[in-house]
């Protein structure tokens, strides 16, 4: 799983459908994940979003039962169950306000993994239903994974602004700035330091994240683009984090999980309110970057 938690929804209902997925996006963002939700109106559509990428980036589908001018939506779930040689087996919350419709359809396809809901209790099924696929994910393994993910995609992100930077009004302060965090390496990598700006940059060996961090900081300097303190503060959220799930054993202790660094010694407990604080410490600072870089277009 991503921080981004996506959402194929089959309603033909906008206005119900944007009301309820702005309730959808609020609960996700309370644990720290931002949705992407994909709205289909009928059979057609969904066969050819199948078919494009075999549903496989989907989290969770939602399926409503009677569809305008469409087959029903338990046809539509037929069709993605039925998927032969690359089986869907994502959870589908399927929902209706004839219940009873939905469940006899289930029995008569022999529909597997399809949660159901009364059409006034879909929020309430949604946000059961997004915690159970949620938790199943909040593992060390899989928290690594999409810190590792995330972190390096923060990592291009900050590369694209410096380049913009180093093509700007600010490229001499920019570049002396860059120059100095560089001389702080020792001498044996003269020939790294004799290289053009360019080439320096997109060595990650030795300009890695803290310093593509601090040249964001930099910008906030000189232009007051972006966040005063953004590299400590960049440092202290993310790339710690990234080093700690990077390096631990994972024990338990007093009934919860708990990260020891095999660097530092460091425990650092590791539970679903974690969790949550990581992704959201991610999206802050995706949305921060992203927010420079539109400032620089």
């Amino acid at each position: 799983m991503r921080i981004e938690y996506k959402i194929l929804w089959v309603e033909d209902n906008k206005s119900w459908f944007d009301t309820m997925e702005e309730l959808c996006e609020d609960f996700l963002d309370d644990l720290g994940f931002k949705i992407e939700c994909n709205r289909f109106v009928n059979y057609n559509e969904v066969e050819a979003e199948i078919e494009l990428n075999n549903l496989k980036e989907y989290d969770l589908l939602l399926v409503d039962y009677s569809l305008k001018g469409s087959p029903n939506g338990d046809e539509i779930i037929k069709l993605i169950r039925d998927q032969k040689d690359n089986p869907i087996l994502t959870d589908v919350l399927f929902y209706s306000n004839d219940i009873q419709a939905v469940r006899d359809s289930i029995k008569k396809y022999e529909l597997e993994g399809v949660y159901t809901s009364h059409r006034n209790d879909v929020f309430t099924k949604f946000e059961l239903v997004a915690n159970t696929t949620i938790k199943k994910v909040q593992e060390v393994n899989t928290m690594r994974g999409l810190i590792m993910a995330e972190t390096s995609d923060l990592d291009e992100l900050m590369s694209t602004i410096i380049q913009k930077l180093l093509k700007s009004d600010m490229t001499e302060q920019i570049e002396s700035y860059i120059n100095g965090l560089l001389d702080e390496i020792t001498e044996n990598i003269k020939t790294y330091l004799s290289k053009d700006i360019g080439s320096k940059i997109t060595n990650s060996g030795y300009f890695n994240s803290l310093k593509k961090a601090k040249t964001i900081t930099r910008l906030y300097k000189l232009k007051g683009i972006g966040q005063k303190g953004f590299a400590h503060l960049y440092d202290t959220k993310v790339i710690s984090t990234r080093n700690l799930f990077a390096h631990v054993t994972e024990t338990e202790k007093e009934g919860e999980k708990v990260l020891v660094s095999h660097l530092t010694g460091k425990e650092e407990v590791f539970n679903e309110e974690r969790c949550i604080e990581i992704r959201k410490d991610l999206i802050n600072f995706r949305e921060i970057l992203e927010n420079i870089n539109k400032q620089l277009e």
